[in-house]
């Protein structure tokens, strides 16, 4: 998810946790909305190693990653506020780095959280990176309590109706997809666009992108598979081996010198670039 997300989620978990255990208010509060962020430390230690965002959503979106992060911040936590359990604290700086890992599970991009038992990325798609409606839950009671016009409480149960929330997006893309398997692909993929869905229809003659429209399918672009000659032999360079390795739904556009493969999923990622072949 966005930044501006996980950071309210971590303002509104921390409001619960000083309300669960108000006797370690501050101390709580803190290890909640730090643990909220922390996984994604990962983006400038990699710029600072010049990588790029390489490392993003790799070790620190993990569970190893997290119990090392949260145990971090409980000790540093601990020094501030002498009086706080170290359990108290380690145990809501995870249950925030966990959270921020679940949010980011539910998008495009996803996370390896099981690594290293299980490399395998979990990307539900029932959330778009950005969110206006959780942006919303969130943020309304957020800006409430500042301008003081709501209360704690009230931040704490914005965190709270953010699950019901998820639970509908997870059961409505469930339902979807089991409308495009009905209507005949044999492989389909239902993608959250902000508030809305996108989807992927695949058959074996093509795969058609588009979106939904009052309940009603609307096809946006279609790629129609080919048996060109040189989509064949742009499978002779390496790289295309390894491209469809990774691909969900890869599609080759052939131009006069190159082939360009892409995935019809992934291009919607700002990090996806396309592979060209030239001829």
């Amino acid at each position: 998810m966005d930044s501006l997300t996980h950071l309210l989620m971590g303002h509104a978990m921390g409001a619960l946790a000083s309300n669960v255990s108000p006797t370690a208010g501050a101390a709580v509060y803190w290890a909640a909305l730090i643990g909220n962020s922390l996984p994604d430390m990962d983006v400038p230690v990699s710029l600072l190693l010049r990588r790029g965002i390489s490392l993003h959503r790799t070790y620190t979106h993990t569970i190893p990653g997290n119990l090392i992060l949260s145990a971090g911040a409980a000790l540093l936590l601990q020094q501030l506020f002498p009086g706080a359990s170290f359990a108290l604290l380690f145990g809501w700086a995870l249950l925030g780095t966990l959270v921020h890992v679940a949010l980011d599970c539910l998008n495009l991009f996803g996370a390896k959280p099981f690594w290293p038992i299980d490399s395998r990325s979990i990307e539900l798609g029932v959330l778009h990176i950005l969110d206006p409606i959780l942006l919303v839950i969130l943020g309304i009671p957020a800006l409430g309590a500042a301008l003081g016009l709501a209360s704690q409480q009230m931040v704490a149960l914005g965190f709270v109706l953010t699950w019901p929330y998820i639970l509908y997006r997870l059961q409505t893309a469930r339902r979807l997809l089991g409308r495009l398997r009905r209507e005949g692909s044999h492989r389909a993929r239902i993608v959250p666009w902000y508030t809305s869905w996108r989807y992927i229809f695949e058959t074996d003659g093509a795969i058609e992108f588009g979106r939904w429209h009052r309940g009603e399918r609307i096809a946006m672009e279609t790629f129609v598979k080919q048996n060109d000659p040189r989509i064949a032999a742009s499978k002779e360079d390496p790289r295309v081996g390894h491209f469809l390795r990774q691909a969900e739904y890869p599609v080759a556009l052939v131009q006069e010198d190159a082939v360009i493969w892409i995935d019809a999923v992934r291009r919607l990622r700002a990090d996806f670039v396309p592979l060209r072949v030239e001829l």
